[in-house]
């Protein structure tokens, strides 16, 4: 649903927008794994796993934006927003019995996970032109929550950040037509995606297995960048820029070893997730 009101004032207006989306999926995969010589004979049995999924999505996005050019230089910005995800999958693991070929359920590799995320924003920006200099002022305020729990064992997993505060400073300097020079300095936050977050074992690769992990934090960076843009002829132009980027608690692939998960096996393995390093 979408709403917009224009005020007699040229370009001053303010929109409402609602968003709510629902989805279900499920899907089975069959695997077989089997392992030959150099003269493609084969050394082993043939291995075949399944893995079944479901699960369901609802997301609500709520937000408003108002935009008013005080003057012709002069331009303020405002708006709120909110988003709320909710989530709850199932996954179960299945594998062949090598001598009656049935299908054997792999308990200790099944995950029952939901999760609920919240986020709630409001942001204000004020830019303005003077002669040959512009800039862009900004701030958003953000509250965020985010609660996961593993249904079967009743382990959750939580993070809140009742208050964070983003700036945002834009400033350029026209030194001629063909020729500016910028420095921006913006606070960002990155959020563990859906797969980085599900505590499912990834059992595609007996060798190779992998498994989000619930416990990630959003990371936080501080970013500033210098850049100069000239301008050449027949639309050419070149562009140099120089950063610096600052981030804690970086989302970054992890291994460890542990048991491996597979009761079938009794020997330990390396598994990939992610961590906040």
């Amino acid at each position: 649903l979408g709403f917009k009101h224009n005020f007699a004032k040229p370009n001053k207006d303010i929109t409402a927008d609602l968003n709510y989306s629902a989805s279900r999926n499920n899907g089975n995969t069959l695997i077989n794994t089997q392992y030959f010589d150099d003269l493609g004979n084969p050394k082993t049995d043939l291995f075949r796993q399944i893995t079944k999924n479901n699960g369901n999505t609802k997301n609500l996005i709520v937000q408003t934006d108002f935009t008013n050019p005080i003057t012709q230089n002069i331009k303020l910005e405002a708006g709120l927003r909110g988003a709320v995800r909710t989530n709850e999958s199932k996954n179960e693991n299945f594998m062949s019995n090598s001598a009656t070929g049935d299908f054997i359920s792999l308990k200790a590799l099944d995950s029952r996970y939901k999760f609920n995320d919240q986020v709630y924003a409001g942001y204000i920006t004020y830019s303005q032109k003077l002669n040959n200099f512009s800039y862009q002022l900004g701030g958003r305020i953000e509250s965020s929550f985010y609660k996961g729990e593993l249904i079967d064992s009743n382990q959750v997993f939580s993070n809140k950040y009742p208050f964070s505060f983003f700036p945002s400073v834009f400033l350029t300097q026209k030194i001629n037509d063909n020729q500016d020079i910028q420095l921006n300095y913006t606070r960002k936050i990155n959020r563990p995606n859906f797969f980085q977050l599900i505590p499912y074992y990834d059992f595609t690769d007996s060798l190779n297995i992998s498994k989000g992990n619930p416990g990630l934090k959003p990371e936080f960076t501080n970013l500033v960048e210098l850049s100069y843009q000239l301008n050449l002829k027949n639309g050419n132009n070149i562009v140099t820029t120089a950063y610096y980027r600052n981030t804690n608690d970086l989302i970054t692939r992890y291994t460890y070893r542990d048991l491996n998960p597979n009761n079938a096996a009794a020997d330990s393995i390396f598994i990939s997730s992610f961590t906040n390093a």
